[in-house]
């Protein structure tokens, strides 16, 4: 009797401490992905700018090698070329997906975003047709997007140097009738993404001396995706003050629809995820060292795929991690939108606690016993 107390007094803490992955350890802290594209990668070292369709095939810039940044590919659940730009120096860095038919990329080196025309055919997804959906010459790259459900797109980019400044980033919107805005001019901008109700908009600013990242923090903006303007900007993260890692630069960022952004460390082998408040939830050991960015994509829109470099070779890998809450931006592709958790998600959750459980209650009984 006394030892089924004991149970019952410490279950609780045995099996509640994660609720972020479907089966794993008890704390989200020390969370593993696993390699899902490495030595048989298609992709070079450039791989960047991860996004999801609506059936959660996933797709990257740079498919080819480390000359081929005008090409885009796709790395799940094949890996093919999807797009080649006509314009020889084009450098693609980020694509987005705004319905079936409809995809939306950055040109890096031309300053412009490209609306893409997909049809469905045997083999997959393909371009059939692109054209500018908006640039301007004084847009610094750009170098990421996000995109609301209306099409409004957010653009981040950076002029990257050895020593920076507070004029070396910007933020900029794109409206669905070719409008473009430059909304903010700051110190390196890249992750960038909407909260799942688009009222809000993520950007992270970095800055560099000697070469060397000395400033990571990720603000918070206010944003007004029909006007395409954001307002209220405050700061949602500062790593220095968090963990002393500002000189691991951040990447690309995402959310899922219950809220939380995760957020890809490039140079730190690491993501890491914070709820709406900005306390970290999450963080997940990578299989290489620098991760550019991710995605939410598969069946269900609740696998996390991290691009990034390989680690030492230059071509590109991809990272996959299970989690029970959808990404945003499959979630906007499925018809009604996908913001619950399934019922197998549950039963996923229901198995790790009581797994868990086992373990360390037979662990606990065998001390009690002994």
């Amino acid at each position: 009797m006394r030892t089924f107390m004991i149970l019952a007094l410490f279950w609780p803490a045995l099996v509640s401490s994660c609720d972020l992955v479907p089966v794993g350890p008890p704390s989200c802290l020390d969370l593993t992905s696993t390699s899902h594209i490495s030595t048989d990668t298609q992709f070079g070292q450039y791989i960047e700018g991860s996004g999801t369709n609506r059936k959660g095939e996933m797709f990257a810039v740079n498919y080819g090698n480390d000359s081929t940044l005008f090409a885009l590919g796709q790395f799940h659940p094949q890996q093919r070329l999807f797009y080649a730009d006509p314009v020889p120096n084009t450098h693609f860095n980020g694509i987005r997906f705004l319905n079936d038919n409809t995809a939306y990329t950055v040109d890096v080196a031309n300053h412009r975003v490209l609306q893409l025309t997909v049809n469905e055919y045997p083999d997959g997804p393909t371009v059939v047709g692109s054209s500018v959906f908006c640039a301007d010459p004084t847009m610094l790259q750009p170098n990421d997007l996000t995109l609301s459900k209306l099409g409004t797109v957010f653009t981040s980019g950076m002029r990257w140097l050895q020593d920076t400044n507070d004029t070396h980033g910007d933020i900029w919107s794109c409206l669905q009738n070719g409008e473009v805005k430059r909304l903010e001019v700051m110190g390196r901008t890249n992750g960038i993404d909407l909260s799942p109700d688009d009222t809000k908009l993520y950007v992270s600013e970095s800055y560099t001396r000697g070469g060397t990242p000395y400033v990571q923090k990720i603000w918070l903006y206010d944003a007004n995706v029909t006007t395409g303007t954001i307002s209220g900007k405050r700061l949602f993260v500062d790593f220095e003050v968090l963990d002393g890692t500002q000189n691991v630069d951040i990447d690309g960022m995402k959310t899922d629809v219950a809220g939380n952004l995760w957020v890809t460390r490039h140079g730190g082998r690491e993501v890491v995820a914070f709820d709406s408040t900005g306390a970290v939830i999450a963080r997940v050991r990578l299989t290489f060292p620098n991760p550019t960015n991710l995605e939410f994509g598969g069946p269900s829109g609740r696998t996390i795929y991290v691009v990034g470099k390989c680690d030492g070779a230059n071509t590109g890998c991809t990272d996959t991690l299970e989690v029970v809450t959808p990404g945003r931006s499959w979630s906007n592709l499925q018809p009604s939108g996908s913001s619950t958790l399934s019922k197998g998600v549950a039963y996923d959750r229901l198995s790790r606690d009581i797994l868990w459980g086992m373990v360390f209650g037979k662990t606990l009984l065998n001390n009690v016993n002994n």
